[in-house]
């Protein structure tokens, strides 16, 4: 059985506490569906997520440090996911982000409009993939990454999460400045809102430390507003629930069969993807806050699982 990490544990249990399917914890957490359920029937039985498992047969003949120094020499067949650079400032910061939120509860977290940036490539990203495959089916579409010549083009969307469910999503023509930002929020996000009957005062908005949205352009903006926003610290996606919501949304578009070949068609396919987020799937991202906060602070503001 594939033993997930204590941290993955707490998340899978909670999930799964609180009425979460195995399929839908497995997206959550990053693992297989039969994975989520038989780490969780044995988290019913004993319920340490930092318990070891018995592994039986013969001892390890290496000690810490050959394991270490064999894993430095094993040949990469895997890369680690990019993340972005934490220098001592980001780490400080964020540890004190996590400290000034460690009480915050899920009915807290409710109240943010989590918002975000993301860009979206016909047929997948230009990085090496990998898939596996039993004999004979390297050919069947869903083993098959497809390409077209010079490359199918990408899309760029800004798109928001509310409690209640996913918020509008808005194509960006060309390259993002202040200016198209405040026109953004002037028609996504209060469009949102509007859907939802939401006043401007029950909500916290939270944006990244992009320039764009620090610009005095969008100072004055929210201001004339009156929108709250949350403080954020520097290089936080795993804090940012929608990155979550992003990596679901590019899964789903890529199990379309056939893939959108196009911008048009992807943009099309992402608008009605998003519109299809469940609405149990949003609130268990809300809900996993608490914990994601409790995380970086065990990580005393480095990376956390997320």
């Amino acid at each position: 059985m594939v033993e997930l990490t204590p941290t993955k544990k707490a998340r899978l249990f909670t999930l799964m506490e609180h009425g979460a399917k195995p399929r839908d914890a497995a997206v959550e957490i990053g693992c297989d569906p039969s994975t989520a359920r038989r780490n969780f029937a044995k988290l019913q039985k004993n319920p340490d997520f930092k318990a070891k498992p018995h592994r039986p047969g013969r001892p390890r003949k290496l000690d810490q440090r050959g394991l270490r120094q064999a894993e430095r020499n094993r040949p990469p067949w895997s890369h680690p996911l990019g993340e972005p650079h934490l220098r001592d400032e980001h780490v400080a910061a964020r540890y004190a982000w996590a400290i000034e939120h460690a009480k915050w509860t899920v009915e807290d977290w409710s109240k943010v409009v989590f918002s975000d940036e993301s860009i979206f490539k016909v047929f997948g990203s230009d990085g090496k993939q990998y898939c596996r495959r039993r004999t004979g089916e390297a050919l069947l579409p869903q083993n098959v990454k497809k390409t077209v010549k010079h490359g199918g083009g990408k899309v760029a969307v800004w798109g928001c999460l509310t409690w209640y469910g996913p918020g509008q999503l808005y194509r960006i023509d060309g390259n993002l400045n202040a200016a198209q930002y405040i026109k953004i929020l002037d028609d996504a996000l209060f469009g949102t809102l509007s859907d939802y009957g939401l006043p401007i005062s029950s909500i916290i908005f939270q944006q990244d430390n992009d320039p764009k949205h620090k610009s005095k352009t969008a100072e004055a903006f929210f201001e004339a507003r009156n929108i709250k926003k949350l403080p954020w610290a520097a290089s936080s996606p795993d804090m940012n629930i929608i990155e979550n919501a992003w990596a679901y949304l590019d899964r789903k578009v890529r199990e379309r069969y056939p893939l959108p070949t196009n911008p048009d068609q992807l943009w099309a396919t992402l608008e009605e993807e998003w519109r299809k987020l469940d609405l149990g799937y949003v609130q268990r991202l809300y809900e996993s806050m608490p914990g994601r906060v409790a995380d970086l602070i065990d990580a005393e503001g480095l990376w956390t699982d997320h």
